[in-house]
């Protein structure tokens, strides 16, 4: 902070010569602004203008917005305007409020040609997917201090965020495969020989999230002690308008943890780097897989790194060829088609809690390989345990009938749960 003559703080980069005239000081992009005035109001609006006017000239060569996506724009725009608000130059969270939610729906469109329409149709997509009323609002806001901005510098007209409607969701239910329909999921997997046949299966005995799972090397996995070492994330961000891959520590300290193998585990590893090892070989030089990512157990099958938006396109895929086959099934049966709702990634992790539960495993041993920070999340994945419900109702028998009850329960192990 710049002082006066008199000892007093002027501000950020502002200070008093001993002639009495003030000086503004500041940097934009390594270029230095330097500015003077007898009057201490004049000033400051004159470095302000000046720093604004810097920032617009260094913005992206030749940019306009039919030259520029969405994306392009977030990350100058966040460089530019955002990161210098935030503690230490930039948040992750923050940037993953964007690119999580609009980024991958409507990022690649050209910034003058995003309608009202394509951003309800985002917001619709994402309640769908499963993502709440708040995340989704969060995530608008950004998405609109974005556009704002991009109207300031003259490359939008209009603002398609104004007016969208974000539809409250009392609670949103979490998306678990039934056991029937986890049977259908992997039967289709082996039918169609999927590519990502073991990672899906992977995902079901494991319960990591997706990034995990795209970010997690042969080295982190402990075949003798049967053991997963979470370490790490694969996440997206752009930099210079250039969308890249990094390995980043994953989404809360607990989410560092070990997990032990579940069922066919191992040989799903086991099959899943014959796998690659077969395709490296078929492919030569084509084979895409980045050296500075290290040695990745799941990738594509060109060899490129696996990232959510791949996988979201896929399961959706899967989804409706699926539906196409239980439609033709009741076509031949005379039956009514059974409907297989959609699935994103994150309801294999929600199915393998789901199933953890069903097992009969402790609250407090599926946090632990979930890498839940809150006790709370980790139970309240109990509420969709619909058919157990009514196993344990007609178990418990009549209510009213008090004095025949020869049962007791212990609840010592439930301790949290309410």
């Amino acid at each position: 902070m710049g002082k006066n003559l008199k000892g007093k703080e002027l501000g950020k980069g502002i200070s008093q010569r001993p002639d009495g005239r003030y000086m503004g000081r500041a940097q934009v992009e390594g270029h230095p602004i330097v500015l003077y005035d007898w009057k201490l109001k004049e000033l400051k609006q004159k470095l302000a203008i000046a720093i604004d006017e810097a920032k617009r000239s260094n913005l992206l060569p030749g940019m306009d917005g039919k030259s520029i996506t969405l994306n392009e724009w977030f990350e100058e725009w966040y460089a530019k305007y955002k990161a210098p608000t935030l503690k230490d130059g930039g948040s992750p969270s923050y940037k993953r409020k964007f690119v999580n939610y609009y980024g991958v729906r409507i990022g690649t469109k050209a910034l003058s040609d995003i309608r009202q329409l394509h951003v309800q149709t985002a917001i619709a997509d994402m309640l769908e997917a499963g993502r709440s009323s708040k995340s989704v609002r969060d995530a608008t806001g950004v998405l609109q201090n974005c556009i704002e901005a991009a109207i300031a510098n003259g490359l939008m007209n209009l603002n398609p965020v104004v007016g969208v409607v974000i539809p409250k969701c009392e609670k949103v239910e979490r998306r678990v495969l039934t056991a029937e329909e986890q049977e259908i999921f992997i039967d289709y997997l082996e039918r169609t020989k999927s590519w990502y046949e073991e990672m899906y299966k992977f995902m079901l005995l494991t319960g990591l999230r997706v990034g995990e799972v795209g970010g997690l090397q042969w080295e982190d996995i402990d075949f003798a002690n049967r053991l997963i070492y979470v370490k790490r994330t694969l996440s997206y961000q752009y930099e210079d308008g250039v969308k890249t891959m990094k390995l980043t520590s994953p989404k809360t300290e607990n989410s560092v943890r070990k997990v032990p193998f579940f069922g066919e585990t191992q040989s799903i590893l086991e099959r899943q780097f014959e796998k690659v090892k077969r395709k490296r070989l078929d492919l030569g030089q084509r084979w895409r897989q980045p050296k500075e990512l290290g040695n990745l157990v799941f990738l594509t099958s060109m060899g490129s790194p696996i990232g959510r938006y791949s996988v979201e396109s896929d399961m959706r895929q899967i989804t409706n060829q699926i539906n196409d086959m239980l439609r033709t099934e009741a076509l031949y049966t005379g039956g009514i088609p059974k409907k297989f709702e959609r699935v994103h990634p994150h309801a294999l992790r929600h199915t393998f809690a789901t199933r953890c539960f069903e097992k009969g495993m402790k609250p407090r041993t599926v946090q632990e390989i979930m890498g839940h920070a809150n006790y709370n999340t980790t139970v309240s994945y109990t509420h969709v345990l619909d058919d157990i419900k009514i196993q344990e109702a007609e178990r418990v028998g009549n209510f009213l009938e008090n004095k025949k009850n020869t049962e007791t329960s212990e609840y010592d192990h439930l301790l949290g749960i309410i």
